[in-house]
């Protein structure tokens, strides 16, 4: 195992919730990226595309998604299998099958090798250094281009790498000739998939449409992806030799999309969302759009109303359990959000990011039976989630309450690691060392992070 694994790294950490921007990656030039954890719109997203990344011959489990709070229709890939997707080209979509286009297309990139001669370079580069060169350039460009990723990148004093925003921007064009290969790659994946790409087409007439209104800079994606009158063309006579041309969205995929729409919106703009769903609209989409939009707007009782009769009818959705404890959780009442996070933890046992806010709703009720169990949570979410400072902070705190001085000082070295303190990291590492049992997989951990921090050169 390499000493640095699945790291999303940050200058510094907000509170995280399971949708709200969990870390602000960066503010420059007064625009602020915020990235997005949400376990439910992750697993939607991961849900509808697998069968897209199996036949292209991709590990599913190896492709990570990172979602983006940006307005704009944003989506690409940066640093081997990472793909970037922006809420606003999530919330601009009209159902799944123009999404699953979409992101056919960016895994056409991926199989094709389309940044192969910025393959090694990018993925030294750290997710955060990629927002943060992409923020850059977006800004020079005039438009905001944003990303977000949960990859496998070093940590954020790696060195080397693309240093100018606008040589990254210029790593992430694709050349006429690599979006039409990228397109050919999508009609083949959804056509061996049994679907139509009719959605793609209507979302490249979308980009169509923007692109004409624009005056003066260009939609993000489109800086990225050149569109051509030739693109929509193939599309079309794709739709018109396919059999699955008219084949129709599946109801699951139809409710996932729907769901995640409505919880984007009530999340992002709760008044619009009260706007837009009306409580005559008795829908789960609606209803749970309202939920969130409710809290969000300091109406938490009517909020809890309706998520209880939503779980009333859905008692065993792990989503709503989750929405309830987090609802609880950030108005004060640790206490009462705790059942409603085990439930969510019990229906959705391999989910990482639902653990590290359970742990963290059990933390703040200052009970040591409850410091324990938040450990044993963290220790498991661990597994899929080390790379998230918010996990590695509250693992500190709840080692230092069982008096576990090597646990602490191991989850204080992570934690550094993460924001790229190097002379903290060593010396946190050493502390572990130190304290733990040699030979344990823990002080072996610390050995490795003394040993992967001496062996990076330093910074000139």
């Amino acid at each position: 195992m390499p000493p640095v694994s699945r790291r999303i790294l940050t200058l510094f950490c907000v509170t995280l919730l399971a949708l709200v921007p969990f870390r602000a990656g960066l503010a420059q030039q007064g625009q602020r990226l915020s990235l997005i954890r949400d376990a439910e719109i992750e697993n939607s997203i991961r849900t509808m595309v697998t069968p897209i990344w199996r036949v292209a011959g991709l590990d599913p489990s190896a492709v990570e998604i990172m979602i983006v709070q940006d307005g704009t229709l944003n989506a690409f890939v940066a640093g081997g299998q990472r793909i970037f997707i922006n809420t606003g080209l999530l919330m601009r979509t009209e159902r799944p099958n123009q999404l699953i286009g979409v992101l056919a297309h960016e895994t056409g990139h991926i199989s094709g090798g389309h940044l192969a001669r910025a393959q090694e370079e990018m993925e030294r580069l750290s997710t955060l250094q990629i927002l943060e060169a992409l923020l850059g350039a977006g800004a020079m460009a005039g438009s905001s281009i944003g990303g977000g990723g949960m990859g496998r990148p070093a940590p954020a004093d790696s060195g080397g790498g693309i240093g100018a925003p606008g040589s990254l921007l210029a790593f992430l064009k694709y050349t006429q000739t690599q979006e039409s290969s990228a397109d050919q790659a999508a009609m083949t994946f959804l056509e061996r998939t049994h679907q139509s790409v009719k959605g793609t087409i209507e979302f490249l007439r979308v980009l169509q449409r923007e692109e004409r209104m624009l005056i003066g800079r260009r939609d993000p994606y489109l800086t990225t992806h050149p569109l051509t009158p030739e693109r929509i063309d193939a599309f079309e006579q794709a739709a018109a030799r396919s059999p699955y041309t008219n084949t129709p969205d599946t109801p699951q995929f139809l409710d996932m999309h729907h769901r995640m729409v409505a919880k984007l919106l009530g999340f992002i703009s709760p008044s619009s969302a009260l706007q837009r769903f009306s409580e005559a609209d008795r829908s789960v989409p609606a209803r749970y759009a309202r939920a969130i939009a409710l809290y969000r707007t300091g109406a938490l009782g009517s909020g809890l109303l309706t998520i209880d009769g939503l779980l009333k009818e859905q008692p065993n959705d792990p989503y709503f359990h989750e929405l309830r404890g987090q609802m609880l959780y950030e108005n004060g009442r640790a206490n009462e959000a705790v059942p409603s996070y085990r439930r969510a933890v019990q229906l959705l046992p391999a989910v990482g990011i639902i653990k590290v806010d359970f742990a963290r709703a059990l933390l703040e009720t200052n009970k040591p039976e409850n410091d324990r169990e938040a450990v044993r949570n963290l220790e498991m979410a661990a597994q899929t989630e080390s790379g998230s400072f918010d996990l590695w902070r509250l693992m500190a705190s709840g080692y230092s309450r069982l008096n576990n001085p090597g646990m602490t000082s191991l989850a204080r070295a992570e934690m550094a690691i993460i924001r790229g303190q190097r002379a903290e990291a060593q010396a946190h590492a050493a502390a572990a060392e130190r304290q733990l049992q040699a030979g344990t997989p823990a002080w072996q951990r610390a050995q490795d992070i003394k040993a992967y921090i001496n062996s990076r050169p330093r910074k000139k």
